[in-house]
């Protein structure tokens, strides 16, 4: 399952990016054009994670991995939203 490896690798350097932007840029953060393009290819990659596919993970754990990406992730899509709540 090297594949899932490969997505893990790319959702957390997307994540890590965005976490840099996010403590550089402050307020502008949520008006940014850079981070308006790597939320949306964030979110992409967490729906692609969790899609079905003959050599993934069985579904049922792949949409309970995709949702913890995305709960880790929610301070990072949406304004107001804490790490972690």
């Amino acid at each position: 399952m090297s594949g899932e490896r490969n997505d893990d690798a790319r959702i957390a350097d997307a994540q890590a990016e965005l976490r840099r932007l996010k403590e550089d840029l402050g307020e502008a953060y949520w008006q940014d054009e850079k981070v308006i393009a790597l939320q949306q290819r964030l979110r992409r990659l967490i729906g692609e994670y969790g899609a079905w596919g003959e050599d993934k993970l069985p579904m049922h754990r792949r949409a309970r991995a995709a949702a913890r990406l995305e709960s880790e992730s929610a301070d990072l899509l949406w304004p107001g939203r804490a790490a972690g709540g």
